[in-house]
């Protein structure tokens, strides 16, 4: 079922800003409902993640929807249930946004290549590299399970100009 997207406007901030429970997999009770939730509001919303406490569920799981090809017709789906990263290296620089601050992007600084350790849907426990785009996902969706938003990493408007960066969307 398609859920609403909390907004850290008009909606409980403290539910974006409090660092979420952990999953016990064998014990939790309507899990695949849930993953099911979260991919179905995730497609709607056009977002390429989408955590639990963003659609008001305080569970430390995220699915993430990174298209295929540079068209957005195919998705590969990832579910992460306890998500941790392990290591990470190098830096980026990109604009960034969030369904939970919709139409709102800023420049963020993020890590160039991370490690995440999680348990996948099937209750099999994980280990993943990535960089790029997938990279800044699970950096993004990790940080709402930890009570992050992604303004707690976008670079001042001073450091923007100072960087001659410019925005993709402003016209």
């Amino acid at each position: 079922m398609i859920k609403d997207i909390v907004e850290y406007k008009t909606d409980d901030k403290k539910m974006l800003t409090t660092p979420t429970k952990p999953i016990i997999f064998d014990e939790e009770k309507g899990l695949n409902k849930l993953i099911k939730d979260l991919t179905e509001s995730c497609i709607e919303a056009k977002g390429l993640g989408l955590a639990a406490n963003q659609i008001g569920i305080s569970k430390r799981i995220a699915v993430l929807m990174i298209p295929k090809d540079e068209h957005f017709l195919d998705f590969e789906r990832t579910v992460l249930i306890n998500p941790e990263i392990t290591s990470h290296e190098g830096e980026m620089i990109e604009e960034e946004g969030c369904l939970s601050f919709p139409g709102l992007y800023k420049f963020t600084r993020r890590f160039k290549k991370v490690t995440v350790r999680y348990i996948d849907e099937k209750g099999i426990p994980m280990e993943i590299t990535a960089e790029g785009l997938m990279s800044k996902a699970i950096q993004h969706e990790v940080d709402h399970l930890d009570g992050k938003v992604f303004l707690d990493y976008a670079l001042s408007d001073e450091e923007v100009e100072k960087l001659g960066l410019k925005s993709a969307n402003e016209d």
